[in-house]
């Protein structure tokens, strides 16, 4: 008796799964409401659209050093620079749109310190920043450049 029960429980619940109109899957109740959504494509983006948002960090004053580290994935792009002066914070490569086809381009931004400091020693102003980028990406790359401020350094991957 336990199985013909369990059976049938079964069969009820995978037949009310679907829910398309006009099928047994109507018999679904989480299906009754908002039938208008159902026929729209699904999708996790807003309905209005993401909101764009501006970049607001600066570029770093200079890149001192760039790197392109192999994994068994992909490749860890770091690029080192110097900051104006100490404090600098929220490092990131920014991907830019490229003007050579098989070029990366990213821009080395911080935000910078919310109260002004004085210089400081190089290396205290320096600040560090890296990305991932999978063999997907890399396999038509032959080139990717880092710019700062006031210069930019390249390097293959």
């Amino acid at each position: 008796m336990r199985k013909i029960l369990a059976f049938s429980l079964i069969i009820s619940v995978s037949a009310c799964s679907g829910g398309n109109r006009g099928s047994i899957g109507s018999l679904n109740p989480f299906s009754w409401f908002n039938r208008a959504d159902q026929n729209a494509e699904r999708s996790i983006e807003p309905r209005r659209g993401y909101v764009q948002i501006a970049e607001t960090r600066t570029l770093i004053g200079q890149v001192t050093g760039l790197t392109a580290e192999r994994t068994p994935y992909g490749v860890i792009v770091r690029a080192t620079g110097l900051a104006a002066s100490q404090g600098y914070y929220s490092a990131d490569l920014v991907q830019v749109q490229s003007g050579k086809p098989g070029e990366l381009m990213f821009e080395f931004r911080a935000r910078p310190p919310e109260k002004t400091t004085t210089g400081g020693s190089p290396h205290l102003r320096e600040i560090v920043a890296a990305t991932y980028l999978s063999r997907q990406i890399v396999r038509n790359i032959r080139q990717i450049t880092v710019t700062g401020a006031n210069n930019f350094r390249s390097t293959r991957p």
